[in-house]
């Protein structure tokens, strides 16, 4: 069969110099954006690339064999055609005239490489999972097969073949993101060689990062910006300064750190602030492998006691969603609570019978530690968080601020009791959410997100059987009753379901903010340049 891609939707401080250094130097108003991160990517290599923003520049610069939309349905981009077998296991792709920004041609091996390169099980990627819907490749990454077996075959420089274990409904959607991304097999070391819309001209560590239009980009007349500039500024009030002088053109998610409170009461009252809802939920991850919270009872406990409403109006005031499911609601197979928000009678009977079962009492109920790294959102929430939990059910909560890189490592390695985390989908489908839990890292089945130690094998079932079921309405009940299991056993205490606030350049037009939380750029322009700069 040979499919459109219409026809597939079913397919379910440095105020100086931060910004200076990308002034146009010529006489013509050159078209140039001007972001803030709030520190330098993990990585640039698509393989590599884990948090949002760096997902969101690395976007920027590759493109796959698909792009999403605004409305983030996948459309043809690096492929021209797709060919897809009666069993929907085949995909035939046949890629468009290409090339690198060095000029050479972009072929279906750089997709196989980029491809087997994740999979190899020496490379370390986070996201590796992502590929596991393709035949062999998680044998390949947990070195039960080699690499050569996987279903992935470039058939010749503009044909590339794939093979699926199973029907995904879901799999166009999957190609559109980072991991899919090819690489450069002649030059792989090169983050500079990109085949997107822009190419990384310059990265001045802790400074700033330059992409430029990228001349070699298949869909060039399609890109109307010259660069755009990113300075690297981890300070809410120098960047709102900044935004303040017009010398940055955006303030906010996704593309930086969420607006501080004061700024974003002040730019809700001028009648400013943008928000849009994203797939996305913050929550509070257990360590299950260690006491108290090695009982379900006790996470359920704490996680009923939350008060999320409270939360969200005194603290965030960005129109998030009290959470009472892991799943977002564009996501959620069940769109009714599974439990009531600030449940504090419920939470406390939980917490009797726990320490009736392991005789403890109040005084000697082991000690609790929340981690968290200290952004000034987080360190409300804790506090907040810190109240209601020691209100609620009279247990002392200690607060552990750790810095971030330090506090995603311990979290990995299971150094932490309670600990801040989140979520945003990687595609639109409940899989995207319910696949990180399904085994513990470094575990047979893990996929190396899941640092709460909790593993289920009746929920890895439930999951495995939604992959090989072709029934909508009976996948979608497989994926309800695992979501069950996972509110049941509680490894994560959802709080609020995610919604982006942001003030821009009102002369900003042609940014695709996708529900899944990433930002593109590639039909962004500006209106009076020049004017808005003076």
């Amino acid at each position: 069969m040979i499919f459109g891609i219409k026809s597939l939707l079913w397919f379910p401080f440095l105020i100086l110099f931060a910004t200076t250094s990308c002034e146009n130097k010529n006489d013509s108003p050159a078209q140039i954006l001007h972001l803030n991160i709030s520190d330098d990517p993990i990585s640039l290599d698509p393989g590599v690339v884990r948090s949002l923003k760096d997902l969101t520049i690395v976007k920027q610069m590759y493109e796959g064999l698909v792009r999403l939309d605004q409305n983030g349905i996948p459309q043809l981009a690096i492929a021209e055609k797709v060919e897809i077998s009666q069993d929907l296991l085949t995909y035939t792709f046949y890629l468009r005239e290409a090339y690198w920004n060095n000029g050479d041609p972009v072929t279906a091996y750089d997709f196989e490489y980029a491809w087997k390169k994740v999979l190899d099980p020496s490379f370390a990627s986070d996201y590796s999972y992502i590929l596991y819907p393709i035949e062999n490749a998680q044998s390949a990454r947990e070195g039960k097969c080699e690499v050569d077996e996987i279903g992935i075959v470039a058939l010749d420089d503009q044909k590339l073949l794939v093979q699926l274990h199973s029907p995904i409904p879901y799999f166009l959607e999957l190609l559109a993101f980072p991991t899919y991304f090819p690489i450069n097999h002649l030059t792989p070391e090169e983050c500079s060689i990109c085949n997107g819309p822009f190419f990384l001209k310059r990265w001045i560590p802790q400074n700033e990062i330059v992409l430029e239009k990228n001349p070699a980009y298949w869909d060039n007349q399609s890109v109307l910006l010259d660069q755009i500039c990113f300075s690297v500024i981890d300070d809410n009030n120098t960047e709102s300064y900044l935004f303040q002088k017009k010398e940055l053109d955006w303030l906010g998610q996704p593309i930086s750190n969420a607006i501080g409170m004061e700024m974003l009461s002040k730019i809700r009252v001028d009648g400013n602030l943008n928000s849009y809802g994203v797939a996305g939920t913050f929550w509070f991850k257990f360590n299950t492998e260690k006491e108290p919270f090695d009982h379900p009872k006790v996470r359920r406990a704490f996680a009923y006691a939350l008060n999320r409403q409270e939360i969200i109006t005194h603290i965030l005031q960005g129109g998030q969603i009290p959470a009472t499911g892991p799943l977002p609601p564009s996501l959620a197979p069940h769109q009714d609570p599974y439990f009531q928000d600030g449940d504090i009678e419920k939470s406390k009977l939980l917490l009797e019978e726990v320490c009736a079962e392991r005789g403890w009492s109040l005084q000697t109920f082991p000690s609790v530690v929340l981690h968290y790294p200290p952004t000034v959102r987080n360190m409300k929430i804790v506090q907040l968080v810190q109240q209601q939990w020691q209100r609620a059910l009279g247990i002392p909560i200690t607060l552990a601020a750790v810095e971030d890189q330090l506090y995603r490592r311990n979290v990995r390695q299971g150094l932490y009791q309670v600990g801040t985390g989140d979520w945003i989908a990687d595609f639109n489908d409940p899989v995207a959410f319910l696949e990180l839990f399904k085994g513990k890292n470094d575990s047979v089945t893990g996929n190396g997100m899941n640092d709460t130690g909790w593993e289920n094998k009746q929920y890895i079932s439930l999951l495995d059987q939604s992959l090989i079921e072709r029934d909508p309405q009976k996948r979608g009940q497989l994926l309800h009753d695992a979501e069950k299991i996972l509110v049941e056993e509680m490894p994560i205490a959802p709080v609020y379901h995610f919604s982006f606030n942001y003030v821009k350049n009102p002369n900003v037009q042609g940014v695709l903010l996708s529900p899944l939380g990433i930002a593109d750029f590639k039909t962004a322009y500006i209106e009076h340049y020049t004017k808005y700069r003076k």
